[in-house]
């Protein structure tokens, strides 16, 4: 009897720690507009283990946990959340996690159309504006360009102000948009081996990154990759590769 307790109590550990899992996703925020934005390093923490990890320049997380851990995502100027590892997101073993923005209240300040505190108005703001030599006026000015993703708080900000007015944080998420997709495109390329993609999708080795391209135009890549459903997405670059392949075709006998 006591045999068998100290056998149960010394395997007792492995098979806990056996029931871990590798969970994978991404970190997101909602700016508005239909438009959703990764975040890079975000922090994420196990509070059940207590093991950390942050997200990488594309958003994405590896992390080990059970069913019935709690996961805390956390940011900069992001509400942190906490989730509950289910059975179901631990089956998929993924999980996406969707952060806001943290809303920034002055006390006796009313943001946007109304008048801010007087002290505020006259010894932060205006001499904001009065250091980067802007005209006082701007204040009063309603950005039209860019404005969905315009917060409440950007007008204490000239910098970020004239951000909104003139398009460049628009451009900004065009470039993070870009560089998500390639490192999608550059993690599924380098998956299989060149011979994969030359020899039996037929697919010209100066032509792998484009194809790849067209394929996530056409296909959840990402919802595959983050899950790691390398052995579907091999299946459907088959088929896709025949597609693109007329298409190619086509294209050079016009």
């Amino acid at each position: 009897m006591r045999y068998w307790l100290t056998y149960t109590l010394f395997i007792f550990p492995f098979i806990s720690f056996a029931q871990n899992k590798l969970i994978t996703g991404s970190v997101v925020v909602d700016e508005g507009n239909d438009y959703i934005s990764s975040v890079s390093g975000a922090r994420i923490e196990n509070l059940t283990s207590e093991s950390k990890t942050y997200t990488s320049p594309s958003g994405y997380y590896s992390i080990q946990a059970n069913v019935g851990d709690t996961i805390l995502f956390e940011a900069d100027f992001l509400i942190p959340r906490k989730i509950v590892i289910n059975q179901n997101i631990y089956n998929k073993g993924f999980l996406q996690a969707h952060l806001d923005i943290e809303t920034i209240e002055l006390s006796g300040a009313t943001i946007g159309k109304g008048p801010l505190q007087p002290k505020y108005h006259t010894d932060n703001k205006t001499d904001l504006y009065d250091k980067m030599g802007l005209d006082q006026r701007l204040r009063d000015l309603e950005p039209k360009r860019d404005i969905a993703k315009f917060k409440p708080m950007d007008v204490l900000n000239p910098v970020r102000l004239i951000g909104h007015m003139n398009g460049f944080y628009r451009e900004q998420r065009r470039v993070r948009n870009y560089e998500t997709k390639l490192s999608l495109v550059q993690e599924v390329k380098h998956y299989y081996p060149t011979d994969f993609y030359t020899n039996q999708l037929q697919i010209p080795e100066y032509k792998i990154e484009e194809f790849l391209y067209y394929v996530n135009a056409r296909y959840p890549l990402q919802e595959k990759v983050l899950s790691r459903q390398f052995g579907t997405i091999m299946i459907d670059l088959e088929s896709y590769a025949k597609d693109y392949l007329n298409e190619l075709n086509q294209n050079k006998n016009q």
